[in-house]
């Protein structure tokens, strides 16, 4: 196959992934918020706040590191815009930048 071939098929796949990546993206960005009554987010302690999170019943939030947990502080948060990000504890779903939930781990 001639170079110029090989450099138009690498082209063409390169313009297919891209796209591909930013379809997935965006249909991340707007996928659905996780909600309170969610069984996951119940399970884990989830809040949209951080600051309404009940440290009786969450010790680990309650802890001396707990004033500075909240999603945008833990290591599997992955920014999406200032209000939401995405986290692989609740796949699919989008947390709120300042949310809590038991499974916090400091980045």
């Amino acid at each position: 196959m001639p170079q110029s071939a090989n450099r138009r098929q690498f082209l063409k796949s390169a313009a297919v992934a891209s796209s591909a990546l930013l379809i997935a993206r965006f249909s991340h960005a707007q996928g659905p918020v996780v909600t309170a009554d969610d069984p996951t987010a119940v399970a884990l302690g989830y809040v949209a706040d951080h600051t309404q999170v009940d440290t009786a019943k969450w010790a680990k939030k309650a802890g001396p590191d707990g004033a500075g947990q909240q999603c945008t502080s833990c290591a599997i948060y992955q920014v999406i815009d200032d209000e939401y990000g995405a986290c692989p504890i609740f796949a699919g779903k989008r947390v709120h930048a300042a949310g809590w939930c038991n499974s916090w781990v400091q980045k």
